[in-house]
């Protein structure tokens, strides 16, 4: 399983935009494309946002489906913030269940299946 230090790599500490997301696409797309699972690690992140989330989720379906994967899992490590409703929303949208795992992590499986 591929880690990727999304502040690493964004330079920002609250991620707010949907292209803020997209910067992340190459590392995703190699990380499902390998092994269907993908680390994203948030240290240093403060906040993420409802749209830089839908656009991640986004994103990974749009891997999974390249890759001819029926299944993904994908872990926010380190994040901001617990798992809220909102996010729960979102994944849903997305047709992938996301859980609470642990203090700081979320875990996110099944994105693209079944999706409305």
């Amino acid at each position: 399983m591929r880690s990727v230090e999304v502040f690493q790599r964004l330079r920002r500490k609250i991620l707010v935009t949907r292209e803020s997301a997209s910067a992340l696409r190459q590392e995703i797309d190699s990380s499902i494309k390998a092994d269907g699972e993908v680390i994203l690690d948030f240290t240093g992140i403060d906040a993420v946002t409802p749209s830089f989330v839908d656009e991640v989720l986004g994103m990974i379906d749009d891997a999974r489906a390249d890759s001819s994967r029926r299944e993904v899992r994908v872990i926010f490590r380190h994040t901001p913030t617990s798992l809220s409703e909102k996010f729960v929303a979102i994944g849903k949208r997305h047709g992938a269940r996301m859980s609470q795992s642990g203090i700081d992590a979320w875990e996110i499986t099944n994105v693209g299946v079944g999706a409305a």
